[in-house]
């Protein structure tokens, strides 16, 4: 049992390490309404949803879609 305690020690530490990373980006400050990757303002609707959102909706998209497309396929 003494290996099975410490794996559950090291996985809540990680679990309360996560979980800080997240409360601490989450308070941070809100977005600045300009999308980082083509520099058009962020829609209203988006930053009322999400106001920590760093895209524009097609932006997002499109790195979503990248992303998907790299978990699908692995890097080229």
């Amino acid at each position: 049992m003494d290996d099975i305690d410490c794996a559950a020690e090291r996985v809540e530490a990680f679990n309360a390490v996560a979980l800080k990373a997240v409360l601490d980006r989450m308070a941070g400050p809100a977005s600045s309404g300009i999308c980082r990757a083509c520099g058009c303002a962020i829609e209203d609707e988006r930053l009322q949803a999400n106001p920590h959102a760093r895209h524009c909706r097609e932006c997002a998209d499109e790195i979503e879609a990248e992303t998907r497309r790299k978990n699908r396929c692995g890097p080229r």
